[in-house]
């Protein structure tokens, strides 16, 4: 595994209420399920950047907690096996998850798939880290098992949670690798996160470029500040 480089930047519930940050992302929240196109089926998000792990690590957090807040079930999966550090910043122990899951021989169930599910201290959202396995090159040699991996976790919500909910995949940034493109390809929506002063227009471009070449839906850009 990689060593964490997530920057420890505070989570929603750190906010005041009323503050502009989160008034932002109940905002960004807000945009995105008006555009759920089928509310009877769980929606599946990327959240991706160019180059900043970080960033895009915090805005796929406080998008999961403004989910959960707002009463949807909802899933974070840690898909930056690269990156690791969500356990971290939600207070729970490193322990198996998604690369643990995607080298296993047996079907993705899930009954299978919800063990590795940790509750946060946000009600209705639960964890599904990066995992304990090793994983040198990357999600490409899992690849054909994310599809199978994405509608367990819906069931997991659908069935298990009674009612559909929300599927957040903190993914690799794009210009490290294949990894964000693989599951761009298999999600709902995928947004590229932006650092202001941060993200040149190049390496956006060159993002974006990529993305669409894989056939993600690429549903739009979310700017922050560093």
């Amino acid at each position: 595994m990689g060593e964490s480089h997530t920057q420890m930047q505070p989570l929603l519930c750190d906010y005041d209420p009323g503050s502009d940050y989160v008034e932002a992302v109940f905002s960004l929240f807000a945009t995105i399920r008006l555009n759920w196109e089928s509310q009877q089926r769980s929606l599946a998000l990327l959240l991706t950047s160019p180059s900043h792990p970080e960033e895009q690590a915090t805005v796929a957090a406080n998008l999961s907690i403004a989910s959960a807040q707002s009463g949807l079930p909802t899933v974070l999966i840690e898909a930056d096996v690269r990156h690791p550090g969500l356990s971290q910043r939600f207070g729970v122990s490193q322990g198996p998850g998604l690369s643990d899951l995607l080298l296993q021989d047996q079907a993705l169930a899930p009954q299978q798939v919800s063990r590795y599910l940790v509750p946060t201290f946000v009600p209705h959202l639960w964890l599904l880290s990066s995992g304990t396995a090793r994983m040198p090159h990357g999600l490409a040699p899992q690849a054909a098992r994310l599809p199978e991996l994405l509608q367990s976790l819906r069931r997991f919500l659908e069935e298990g949670q009674g009612q559909p909910g929300l599927l957040v995949v903190q993914g690799t940034p794009v210009l490290e690798g294949g990894d964000a493109s693989l599951v761009g390809a298999c999600v709902d929506q995928t947004f590229l996160v932006v650092v202001l002063g941060g993200s040149t227009r190049m390496a956006t471009k060159k993002a974006s470029e990529q993305l669409q070449r894989a056939r993600a839906h690429l549903s739009g850009v979310i700017l922050v500040q560093r």
